[in-house]
C-alpha cells in the first residue's frame, strides 16, 4: 500500500473511494482524542455514579467508529462536527440502555427472591419430610429457571442467532415447555404465564385474578408439581439443565 497522505482531506477522499481498512484505522486513531473528550465531558456531568468512565469511553469509541464509517465530506460539515453529534448520541444511548438493563436485572432478581420465598413457605406447609421438602424445592426452582430461559428466548430469539446449535436447542426447549404449560388447569396456566412469561409479581397476579396472594402461591406450587409429573412425557430430562 502507498504511504498514507498527511493531510486529512486527501485521506478522507482515499478512504471514501477505496475503503481501505488501514485508512479507516488511521482516521479512528487520529480522532480518538475527540471521543475521549466527549466521554470525559459527559462523565463529569453524570447523574448515575455507578457507571464508570470506561463505559462512557467505550460508547464514545463506538460512536466515533460509526461516524468514520458513515461520514461523507461532500455531504456533511467538518468531520469533528459530524462525529461529535454521533459520539454524544452513542454515549447517551449506551448509558440509557445500560440503565434499562440494570433495572431489568434488579427487577428480575426481586421476582426470583419472592418466588423462592413463596415456594419455600408453600413446600414447608405441605410437605413434612425434610428430604422430600428439599427435593420439591430444588426441582421447583430448577423448573422455574427453565421457564424463565425459555420465555426470554421466545421474546429475544435473535440473541442466539450466532450459535445455531444453541438456538435450536433453546427453541426446542421453549416449545416443549410451552406445550407442558398448556397441559395445566386454566388457573395454574394463567399463573405460570403471568409470572414467567410476563414477569408479573404474585401480588399483582392475585389482583388480576381476584384471588389472595396465598392462593396464587398454592397454584404456582401445584403447577410446578404438575409440570414435573409430565416431564418425562415431553423428553425434557436433560443433563445440561
Amino acid at each position: 500500500m502507498d504511504s498514507l497522505p498527511d493531510d486529512e482531506p486527501a485521506l478522507w477522499r482515499r478512504f471514501i473511494q477505496f475503503r481501505d481498512p488501514q485508512d479507516r484505522e488511521v482516521l479512528i486513531t487520529r480522532n480518538a482524542e475527540l471521543a475521549r473528550m466527549h466521554a470525559a465531558t459527559l462523565f463529569a456531568k453524570r447523574q448515575i455514579p455507578e457507571i464508570e468512565f470506561g463505559e462512557y469511553h467505550q460508547y464514545a469509541l463506538m460512536g466515533l467508529i460509526e461516524a468514520v464509517d458513515r461520514y461523507n465530506p461532500d455531504r456533511s460539515a467538518s468531520f469533528r462536527t459530524y462525529a461529535s453529534h454521533r459520539i454524544r448520541g452513542a454515549i447517551l444511548s449506551g448509558i440509557e440502555k445500560h440503565c434499562e438493563k440494570q433495572q431489568q436485572i434488579v427487577a428480575r432478581t426481586r421476582i426470583r427472591e419472592e418466588r423462592f420465598q413463596e415456594l419455600l413457605e408453600t413446600v414447608t406447609a405441605t410437605e413434612r419430610d425434610p428430604f422430600l421438602r428439599l427435593v420439591d424445592l430444588a426441582i421447583g426452582t430448577a423448573i422455574g429457571y427453565m421457564l424463565e430461559d425459555s420465555s426470554m428466548y421466545q421474546t429475544q430469539e435473535h440473541a442466539y442467532d450466532h450459535n445455531i446449535y444453541r438456538s435450536r436447542e433453546l427453541l426446542d426447549l421453549a416449545r416443549a415447555l410451552d406445550a407442558l404449560v398448556n397441559t395445566l388447569p386454566s388457573q395454574e396456566q394463567a399463573v405460570i404465564r403471568y409470572h414467567y412469561y410476563h414477569q408479573i409479581r404474585f401480588d399483582e397476579i392475585a389482583a388480576k385474578m381476584g384471588l389472595s396472594k396465598g392462593r396464587i402461591s398454592q397454584l404456582h406450587h401445584h403447577a410446578l408439581k404438575n409440570m414435573r409429573e409430565h416431564y418425562d412425557q415431553l423428553h425434557l430430562l436433560r443433563t445440561d439443565y
